[in-house]
């Protein structure tokens, strides 16, 4: 309960005016759709469904609004220049660049490194849909200040690495 509560105050002190109006649109789409229903209370299974359906086209709105307001208004990219691992301490290092491309600086930005198994062809469908969407460790670092038009390098490192070639590096990172 207390990790819902510090993600949802840093979400609401990081938005823009633009993330708080598609949650307000998204609000009404979803308000409109449901007094629709209340005039077909006559129907009730049309209207169950209508509800079903309101309720997972709001979720989808959210998320690809979301997606395409975090690309236009906070864009930045993130490279990966190096990748190696310590024999030494077992330790996997990542070295990356973070370039902000947005006209506006960003005060706080989290990086997240995250290494999925790649599948075997002897896997089944289960096990083949895990190690390419959970990831089977992930670390994330934290950094101020990525003002308009520069670049930092940064480095992720993983301790206790044990695995061979076979894994899959991704980065993912959010910037406000």
């Amino acid at each position: 309960m207390e990790n819902i509560k510090e993600w949802i105050l840093f979400y609401t002190s990081h938005f823009y005016l633009a993330d708080f109006m598609l949650i307000l649109l998204v609000f009404l789409f979803f308000t409109c759709i449901l007094f629709l229903c209340i005039f077909l209370s006559h129907r009730p299974i049309v209207a169950l469904f209508i509800i079903a359906l309101d309720i997972i086209a709001s979720f989808f709105i959210y998320i690809y609004a979301y997606r395409f307001i975090d690309f236009e208004l906070r864009s930045r990219i993130t490279s990966i220049q190096n990748q190696r691992i310590i024999q030494s301490s077992g330790a996997f290092i990542v070295d990356f660049n973070i370039t902000n491309t947005s006209k506006f600086n960003f005060k706080d930005c989290k990086v997240t490194a995250k290494l999925y198994q790649n599948p075997n062809e002897n896997d089944n469908f289960i096990t083949r849909f895990k190690k390419r969407f959970i990831a089977f460790r992930q670390k994330s670092k934290s950094f101020n200040n990525l003002e308009k038009g520069s670049t930092q390098f940064q480095r992720i490192a993983f301790d206790n690495f044990d695995k061979e070639g076979n894994y899959t590096l991704r980065l993912s990172s959010e910037c406000f």
